[in-house]
């Protein structure tokens, strides 16, 4: 009976504590811990700012109804931009963008926003108006 005891307690011993030694994986480290506190970030990218540029050329036309002015710049290319009532008019248009209707073939300068396509008058600047040279 001696024989048999020791293996089977050293098989015992061996089968409680092997669980304490088994490794176990280590888990990786979250580079930024989330804070309780913080608000979850937003599943989509935040669309980006409109980006202010700037175009010369000739006035070609206002429609008023449909609030847009085109222009043909010194390459020909007729441009459309829309405008709204925040549009600054400077250079003798008297009564905003809807004075510029008699203007056809006056030199403008137009400051713009374009925004997923859609080009907005934020300024436009009339050169070369008659009214400008008194």
């Amino acid at each position: 009976m001696k024989k048999t005891t020791f293996p089977m307690i050293a098989a015992f011993a061996l089968f409680v504590a092997a669980p304490a030694f088994a490794q176990q994986p280590t888990p990786s480290p979250s580079p930024n811990p989330p804070s309780p506190t913080a608000a979850p970030a937003p599943m989509t990218q935040e669309p980006k700012a409109a980006r202010a540029e700037v175009a010369s050329g000739e006035l070609v036309k206002v429609d008023v109804d449909a609030k847009t002015i085109s222009i043909k710049g010194a390459d020909g290319a007729e441009t459309v931009f829309s405008y709204n009532d925040r549009t600054d008019v400077g250079g003798g248009a008297r009564d905003g963008v809807a004075g510029l209707a008699t203007k056809a073939g006056t030199q403008v300068t137009v400051h713009f926003t374009s925004d997923m396509g859609t080009k907005t008058a934020t300024k436009i600047e009339v050169k070369g108006d008659k009214a400008d040279k008194k």
